[in-house]
Parts: structure tokens; sequence; C-alpha cells
């Protein structure tokens, strides 16, 4: 699991191993405003998955970035 900033919010990578051992991507972002912790998490489709973890923490880090970067323009951004 590692952690990054974007845009004020912070962005864990929490990526877990399926049963068939493949690596599914998941984050948690969270930001503190007005005194208050608010956090969402992130899952991949269960479609996507990875041979190993960092693949997975790297998909997931550019997902939660395009989620919040979707929040921020009020518009759909595109994970490609």
């Amino acid at each position: 699991m590692s952690a990054t900033e974007h845009k004020g919010w912070l962005i864990e990578s929490q990526s877990y191993e399926s049963d068939s051992n493949r690596w599914c991507p998941r984050a948690l972002v969270s930001v503190f405003d007005g005194g208050r912790a608010y956090t969402h998490t992130l899952l991949a489709l269960l479609s996507v998955t990875f041979d190993a973890a960092p693949d997975a923490d790297d998909y997931a880090v550019k997902m939660a970035k395009t989620w919040i970067e979707d929040r921020d323009s009020g518009g759909r951004a595109w994970l490609g």
C-alpha cells in the first residue's frame, strides 16, 4: 500500500489479491474539509486485474486521479 497526494486529496492504493492469484485495483481517496474527513473507496471493474501488485496499484492511483479530476471539472473525465 502506498499513498500520494493529488489536488489536496490523499490517495492510498489498496489493491488486493483475488482468489485466482490476480491483483485487483482499489484506492481510498480522502480529503479534510472544514475540520471533517471525507473518504471514498474506488474499485476497478472486476474484469480489470493484473499479474503483479505494483501494476494494480499504479492503475488504482490513475483511477483515483481521474475520479478527482472528474469531481473538479463537473464533467466526465476519461480513464484511458
